[in-house]
């Protein structure tokens, strides 16, 4: 919530300072752009995994993860086609976060689970990701107010537990615990650009993001054979909700076209 305020005051901020400045000519909102941007991503998304097996108490062998997601920057850009005050557009950004691995760690005395060292990891938020989709808008003078909507395109992250005996540091057995988000979604939102003095303008836009829900799994011990000898009949049941995000950001595009227009 504070990183939404803040990038909210830098928004009203870059307002303010647009009010002074005025396009050089009325010219439309077509024509070929780029950018960057940065701004926070909000993020709702958890897993949970549980051992399962006999003598195992489920209770205190569940494992869970959450994101709440960070500062992301990005490139953009796009075209667009005006007709009258219609803007039509059509563009990409990508997006980078700073998603981090979530991880949660048990220690087992044993005998079930075995004793050792439990870990689960995993990025519950997509490290990078593409937007591609269309936009459509008022052009005025000034000001271009657009609602948008599109594809999202992700790396699939999968979470894993790892396992360690009592007195070492080193996992010698795992289980994969499914992926934790879709690599396809959908984003739509709305935004705000400002034109400034030359080729320059200044946006504020936000973006809801849909991944949809990450595959559950029931899995069973992978490495060696001695060293899942201990875990057989026991399963690692792992569920993921839909992983959902919010996204504020403020931006700078370049027109290569649009003030130089009579």
């Amino acid at each position: 919530m504070m990183k939404s305020m803040l990038a909210l005051t830098v928004l009203l901020a870059l307002v303010l300072a647009a009010g002074v400045a005025s396009a050089q000519n009325a010219a439309p909102w077509d024509g070929f752009y780029l950018g960057g941007s940065l701004g926070d991503e909000s993020t709702k998304v958890c897993s949970t995994s549980t051992l399962n097996g006999a003598n195992i108490d489920p209770t205190t062998a569940t494992f869970s993860g959450c994101s709440s997601g960070g500062f992301v920057g990005g490139l953009q850009f796009g075209d667009n086609i005006q007709i009258k005050r219609l803007v039509f557009g059509i563009g990409a950004d990508l997006v980078f976060s700073e998603a981090k691995n979530e991880n949660s760690t048990m220690n087992f005395a044993g005998p079930a689970p075995p004793a050792g060292t439990y870990s689960l990891s995993g990025k519950f938020s997509p490290k990078d990701f593409a937007i591609l989709g269309g936009r459509i808008g008022y052009g005025g003078n000034l000001l271009f107010p657009y609602v948008r909507a599109g594809f999202v395109l992700a790396g699939s992250q999968s979470s894993n537990l790892s396992y360690a005996p009592s007195g070492t540091t080193a996992p010698i057995a795992s289980f994969a615990g499914g992926k934790n988000f879709n690599s396809t979604g959908w984003a739509a939102g709305a935004g705000l650009e400002i034109g400034l003095n030359g080729a320059w303008s200044i946006s504020a836009e936000y973006l809801h993001m849909n991944l949809g829900k990450g595959s559950d799994s029931v899995t069973t011990c992978s490495g060696a054979a001695s060293a899942c000898a201990p875990f057989a009949g026991v399963t690692l049941d792992t569920t993921h909700n839909t992983f959902t995000a919010n996204v504020i950001r403020v931006g700078v595009n370049y027109w290569f076209s649009y003030w130089d227009k009579p």
